[in-house]
């Protein structure tokens, strides 16, 4: 009896371990599967990705940096000595760059100061005090691509398409495209807030060329942006502030004046957001 009841007893231990190490092979099958496929589920996802972020250097690439209140038909815009004692006063006060904080404050406002200091030239107001807060902001910043170009002559920014090519390489490459597109959004928003506050005097600054080419810009932050939320939705917020003005889509200097006209405070909301 107490044999058949030992044989038994081994019968079952034998079970037993086999049924544990079916178990532990099942179990590590599954993990091994379920491992599988969280892996390639984040390599599809980092494909797309970087699928994502290819195009969308591919958009940043056609932004198309303007002659911005520098050329006219006759060759310049000129202002009368009555014009010039009236300074602006929308103007963002230079001084304020001591307070941002985000590297994302910074990036936007050296996009908005260099637009700021063309109108201060052209009202033969004191630049320098410009050229000290963005000069700051580049050193805060520490983006060599951006310093480089930057830093480049005002005709050479808006001739030379491969230095901006390799502005938008370099940022990618450095990882920063994100802070591309937040310099290159707060420039164009900038330039659009200046036209806006003295349509009837800038406005004929443009061809209806230059008119296309500024709008059009709106239209490559529009994809670049939607493309960018895709890959990082932090930036959902600048693509959220920029979404009122996304109609704006001139071919001509008469449409561009009523879609100004139009959105003006989509405009000027829009731009005080930026460097909050």
């Amino acid at each position: 009896m107490k044999k058949v009841l030992y044989a038994v007893m081994a019968i079952a231990v034998v079970l037993s371990v086999a049924s544990c190490k079916n178990n532990n092979k099942k179990q590590a099958q599954e993990a091994e599967a379920v491992d599988y496929s969280e892996a390639t589920a984040e390599k599809i996802l980092a494909d797309e990705i970087n699928v994502d972020l290819a195009n969308l250097v591919e958009s940043a690439k056609k932004i198309k940096p303007v002659a911005f209140l520098k050329t006219q038909k006759d060759g310049k815009l000129v202002l009368s000595d009555k014009e010039k004692k009236v300074k602006p006063d929308y103007l963002i006060a230079p001084e304020s760059a001591n307070d941002l904080v985000t590297l994302s404050q910074k990036y936007r406002a050296v996009g908005m100061l260099t637009s700021d200091k063309i109108i201060a030239e052209l009202y033969e107001m004191p630049t320098n005090v410009f050229n000290e807060a963005i000069f700051k902001l580049l050193k805060d910043i520490n983006d060599p691509a951006l310093e480089a170009f930057f830093t480049l002559p005002p005709m050479d920014i808006e001739t030379n398409r491969e230095a901006f090519a390799t502005f938008v390489d370099d940022e990618y490459n450095e990882g920063r495209i994100n802070f591309f597109w937040e310099g290159i959004a707060a420039l164009t928003v900038e330039q659009v807030y200046i036209l806006s506050q003295n349509i009837d005097k800038f406005l004929p600054a443009f061809t209806d060329e230059t008119a296309a080419d500024i709008t059009y810009n709106f239209v490559c932050l529009h994809d670049g942006l939607t493309k960018t939320v895709n890959a990082s939705p932090e930036m959902e917020s600048l693509n959220e502030i920029l979404k009122p003005l996304y109609v704006i889509n001139a071919i001509t200097v008469d449409e561009l004046k009523g879609q100004l006209t139009q959105v003006k405070d989509e405009i000027a909301a829009a731009r005080e957001q930026l460097l909050k």
